[in-house]
Parts: structure tokens; sequence; C-alpha cells
């Protein structure tokens, strides 16, 4: 199969649709990128991108974001009198960076590529397993009906691709809900900490420190119900000391952004000529950091699988099969790291801390930083060059 012969729908402008764009675009094919923010590039707070995250952005030729990123040599997590919990002997590194940063590159790279046209500013209301698509304008209304050899939905939790076909999904909100911001250089802790209150972390990334708190307790959701920064500020305080310098950097409650962990799996990722990647897919808990990182695989692997298949239903095939195993796995551990993290209980973190957590810091081995990655990095660097033979 020819790439250069596919017209292509990507629906969402974030990290996995971008990277997927980008990479098709590359290879060939005539990309049509539908975003519905008119204008996406200051989203998000701040992202940890992993060794499979980094190795996809080289193969796309942005690897200049480790120029502005913090790099961290495993991530340590503590209790809330900063005595270790987990710090596993195989740690896994990250390199810590404004979401704003990273989305920034990428949208410079996808305005640069002459094979992509970007429709922001347009959402995408309907897709049928044909190929058949249809757009319409955020601002008036107004509708555009295409037709694509390949539809993407890289349009995230709420995927209106997902909700067009037939994928077998299930959606299950955690319950669990995290407060994020950025806030002035210098206060970072460089810790994960799981406290009374939840879960509470601070790291550097370029020009500020990214910031995130879980809001499970009664006190942090009456705060919220009240829009109460003061109130949330307090009951983070009396639970974890340095949460109060960094809540005092917050300027009002706007500067918070608000989000709730929800798992989106699906027993298919294909739908006739339709296909999901990232939170559309595989939404998870953020606790093993590869919710974006693994959007960066999907759109590698997607391309690797396009160009060795015969046909574009058989590259779907083998694409699903590669990657929704590997994601589930994740997914699993993820999920399952997040409800550890969350116990307020004092008799549920004092079992935890002392029998749950060994046994994690004891299973934490070469094997499992490699399934957590999914694709080694040298390989998926080499799909960037063209050298990979594919999923065989």
């Amino acid at each position: 199969m020819r790439i250069a012969d596919l017209n292509v729908v990507v629906a969402g402008g974030a990290t996995g649709g971008c990277a997927a764009a980008l990479f098709l675009a590359r290879a060939g094919a005539r990309v049509t990128l539908v975003e519905r923010v008119a204008e996406p590039r200051a989203i998000g707070a701040g992202i940890a991108l992993a060794p499979n995250g980094i190795a996809v952005l080289e193969a796309l030729g942005l690897g200049a974001v480790l120029v502005v990123a913090h790099e961290l040599h495993g991530v340590r997590i503590t209790d809330a009198a900063g005595h270790t919990l987990l710090s596993p002997p195989q740690p896994l590194k990250a390199w810590m960076v404004r979401r704003s940063t990273l989305q920034g590159l990428l949208l410079d790279a996808v305005s640069h590529e002459p094979l992509i046209t970007a429709r922001f500013g347009f959402e995408l209301v309907h897709a049928s397993r044909d190929g058949g698509v249809v757009i319409q304008s955020v601002a008036d209304g107004a509708r555009d009906a295409l037709q694509a050899d390949l539809v993407v939905g890289a349009d995230g939790l709420h995927s209106r691709v997902r909700d067009c076909g037939t994928f077998g999904s299930r959606v299950r909100p955690t319950g669990i809900q995290y407060a994020r911001t950025l806030v002035r250089e210098g206060l970072a802790e460089g810790v994960e900490a799981w406290t009374p209150a939840g879960v509470f972390g601070s790291f550097p990334v370029d020009g500020g420190t990214y910031m995130f708190a879980s809001c499970g307790t009664p006190a942090c959701r009456r705060a919220l119900a009240t829009r109460d920064l003061d109130a949330l500020r307090s009951a983070w305080s009396h639970a974890y000391a340095p949460a109060d310098v960094l809540f005092s950097a917050v300027r009002d409650w706007d500067q918070l952004i608000f989000n709730e962990v929800v798992r989106v799996d699906c027993r298919r990722w294909v739908d006739g000529r339709m296909v999901l990647l990232g939170d559309a897919a595989h939404a998870m808990a953020p606790n093993l950091g590869q919710g974006a990182n693994s959007a960066l695989v999907d759109a590698c692997v997607l391309l690797d699988e396009l160009r060795h298949a015969p046909d574009v239903a058989a590259a779907l095939t083998k694409y699903e099969r590669r990657r929704r195993p590997a994601v589930a796995r994740v997914a699993s551990a993820a999920g399952l790291l997040g409800r550890m993290a969350e116990y307020t209980h004092p008799a549920a973190r004092w079992v935890r801390d002392r029998l749950l957590v060994p046994v994690a810091n004891a299973l934490t081995t070469e094997r499992s930083t490699q399934q957590i990655l999914q694709e080694s990095p040298e390989r998926l660097r080499a799909i960037g060059r063209g050298q990979s033979r594919g999923g065989e």
C-alpha cells in the first residue's frame, strides 16, 4: 500500500492527533486535521515525557523539547513526612515540560507541513465506517462533508469518532479528581507524596513549577463546590506541609485546572475505516505518566503498520493487535497505583505502606519498565527513520 495515495482525516489536535497527522503527512498522505479549539496552543499545565514519548518526538524531529525540559532520574514517592515509599530499583527517566511548550512545538511543525490542512475551530460531528466525515464550525455552525480513506479518532476522552462507531467502549469515572496548575519557578519539591489527603506533587518545568493535588477528601470536595481557594489550601496544608507554600503561589481559583480521572477501554479500536488512538481508545489514570506518551506511541505504530500492510484494513488490524494489549496492561497498573495512592484512612495507609508498597518495589524490574514503555525507544526511532519491519 502506498501511504501517498491516502486521504486522511485526523480528529483532535492535541498530542496524539498532531503526531499522527505529522507522521502520515510526511509519509505522503493528504491529511485534514480537525480541532474544535480555535487557538489550541496554551492548553494544560505540565506533562511528563517518558523515554518512549521522547523517542517518538525525536522521530518527528522535535527532540528540541529536551533543551527546555527538566530531566528527572526516576520519580520518588514519599509519605507526608517525606519518608520514601516507592523508589524503584529500575527507575524510569522522565522529562517535565509545560504542556503548552510541547503543543507549540507540534503545532509549529503542523503549520510547516504542506500536506496537512488544519481546520481549527471545527469539530467532527459525524463519522462513518466507510470514511464519510462531517465537520462543523464552532463559531457559526457551518458544515463541510469530507471523504477519507482513513479516519483517526484522536479526539480525547469524549471522542466523537468513538461515539459514531461500534468500538465496544466502556467509560468508567473513578471519582478521583485532580487540581493542576503552574506557579512560579523555584517551588518544586520534585517528589510525589501520598498523604492523608491523597496525592500531591510538584515538579520543575520550563519557566515555572507544575503542581497537582487530588481532591477526594470531604474538605477538598467542599472547597471545590464553593470555589474556595483558601479552604482548599487549608485542607492540603494540614495534610502535607509543603502544599501551603505552593497553594499560596496560586493567585485565584481560575488559575486551577480540574480533571476527573476516567478509564476508557474499548473491545475494538477499529471500525471500518475508523481507528482510535490516545485517550479516545485508552484513557487511564495518570500515575505511571503514560497517557500522552502512549498516544505518541500509538501514532508512531500506526504509521509503521500502514507502511507494511497491503491495505488499510490489514494495517489497522495489526495496529490494534500490537497496541491494545500493551496499553491495557499499563492502564490496569496505573489504575491500581492510582487507587493505592488515594488511600486516606489511617489503617488502609498503614497496610499499603508496610505491606503493599514493598511488594510493588520488589516487582519493579527491567522487564516491568519495558512493559510500561510498551515499545522500545530504539524501535520507535527506527520507525521515524523508515527502518522498522513493522510488528512482525
